[in-house]
């Protein structure tokens, strides 16, 4: 689900399309905001270990996103975790807290739309 990035908009109520842009990359487009155009970014895929780690940035004007998704065995089934860094480029630094919250908001709710996409 995740490895291929052509998922995305099945599980990123964000994303509005993907498209192949090479070897391991590809270009996102986001969703328009009120009073802001779509928006664009570079994906790529750092680093594949099928299949137990996936390494990724997403970079646009904005921002840069190094985003690791793991699976790990656990007593109960398997375990997925999604470890992501950001940095800003462009955002005054007073603004950083507040736009991180949102990132960490948009984040809880797309790994909860994943999950409800594949326990169905």
């Amino acid at each position: 689900m995740v490895a291929d990035p052509r998922n995305d908009p099945g599980w990123c109520s964000k994303v509005e399309s993907v498209e192949p842009a090479g070897e391991r990359r590809w270009m996102v487009t986001h969703k328009p905001v009120p009073l802001r155009p779509p928006m664009e970014l570079t994906l790529r895929q750092l680093d594949v270990q099928p299949p137990s780690r996936l390494t990724l940035r997403e970079e646009d004007d904005a921002s840069i996103f190094d985003v690791e998704y793991r699976l790990e065995p656990s007593e109960t089934g398997t375990r997925f975790t999604q470890i992501s860094e950001f940095e800003w480029k462009k955002l005054p630094r007073v603004l950083h807290r507040t736009f991180a919250r949102g990132v960490r908001r948009d984040m809880r709710g797309q790994l909860q739309a994943m999950k409800r996409l594949l326990e169905r």
